[in-house]
């Protein structure tokens, strides 16, 4: 690279740097992997030109109005970590991502922009002994081990770039369930900064009877999950059209919880949160009815894993993560051209 392309290349960045909020770090690799486009970009003599000649290379496309979805599921999120993989790869960008309980994990790296990390963390570190087991539970009031996963691992082991992700100008939401309502609470970007994403991801993560709440503005909170589990409704009150990722196989449905008995006595005070967690079977359904029918009034982009694929969320094989993982990306590739057709 000739010394006046390298001195270009500096004055873009700090440009760039001034002008979006993109990651430049992120920018100027991206940038030198398009070199032969830059050489022909800096022939152009004015800062604007040189400017928006440049951007679409930097961060992809935006798809306007729209967003996505991802539902959660534990482990069964290793789908969706290969479905954000392509799109992180293919540098598509949406408006909004909302994200609840393992949905909202997986959305963090795909917000931050970091290629790789979804898979290091979610599909290689629970085989760690570290990550998860009933010795957690017992001894931290969690299955999964909530200061490794949300702490250990984002700010040593796979650093976090939180600069990133809030610098990204999607909006991001994760869903949570008050215990003292039955009812989900949307926390929005703003707040995900006030009270900090790794409260805000343990809150949606912690399922009933395998975590206890977690305390947000003098409240408790537990999983998205029991309380909407798919926020399709909300999303399209937002937007025109949806990407939603399940992590079921189409025609999937849930049946009536055998553990009535023990939810009944365990939150026998919090009588909102324990007909939440009796109708979640009957919600769920209804939900997914409507997926279905939105889907159909071409509203809803809608990618599920086959049958042949399922885990259980908290499955142990890493071959049976790696497996599901790389089929959520495979089927993303299949269908990324009908999606994008769809979206725009």
């Amino acid at each position: 690279m000739s010394d006046v392309a390298i001195q270009s290349f500096y004055f873009f960045e700090e440009i760039v740097s001034k002008a979006t909020s993109t990651n430049v770090t992120r920018m100027k690799c991206t940038l030198l992997s398009f070199y032969p486009d830059f050489v022909e970009i800096l022939k152009n003599k004015t800062t604007n030109s040189l400017y928006f000649c440049c951007l679409p290379l930097l961060i992809g496309n935006t798809m306007n109005n729209t967003c996505i979805v991802l539902e959660g599921g534990g482990l069964r999120g290793a789908f969706t970590c290969g479905v954000l993989e392509f799109l992180l790869e293919n540098k598509l960008n949406f408006d909004r991502v909302i994200g609840v309980s393992a949905g909202a994990c997986n959305a963090a790296s795909y917000v931050s922009g970091q290629i790789g990390r979804n898979w290091k963390v979610n599909i290689e570190f629970p085989s760690d002994k570290r990550f998860m087991g009933l010795k957690y539970l017992i001894t931290k009031g969690s299955y999964f081990n909530m200061p490794f996963v949300f702490k250990e691992i984002p700010m040593m082991l796979v650093p976090f770039d939180e600069k990133s992700f809030y610098n990204n100008p999607a909006e991001v939401e994760i869903v949570i369930s008050s215990l003292s309502t039955g009812k989900s609470l949307i926390l929005s970007k703003k707040k995900i900064e006030e009270i900090g994403l790794d409260k805000a991801l343990i809150a949606t993560s912690s399922i009933p009877f395998l975590s206890k709440p977690i305390a947000i503005d003098g409240q408790l909170y537990y999983d998205g999950g029991v309380s909407d589990s798919i926020p399709v409704k909300y999303a399209l009150s937002k937007h025109e059209k949806a990407l939603v990722v399940l992590t079921r196989p189409r025609g999937y449905r849930k049946g009536e919880t055998s553990s009535k008995m023990l939810i009944q006595w365990a939150f026998r005070k919090h009588p909102a949160f324990r007909d939440a967690m009796l109708c979640r079977n009957d919600e769920y359904n209804k939900t997914l009815d409507y997926c279905e029918q939105m889907e159909h009034e071409g509203k809803l982009f809608i990618i599920a894993p086959s049958a042949e694929f399922q885990i259980g969320r908290l499955e142990k094989r890493l071959e049976k993560r790696a497996a599901l993982y790389h089929h959520g990306y495979d089927l993303m590739g299949k269908e990324f051209e009908n999606m994008k057709a769809f979206l725009q």
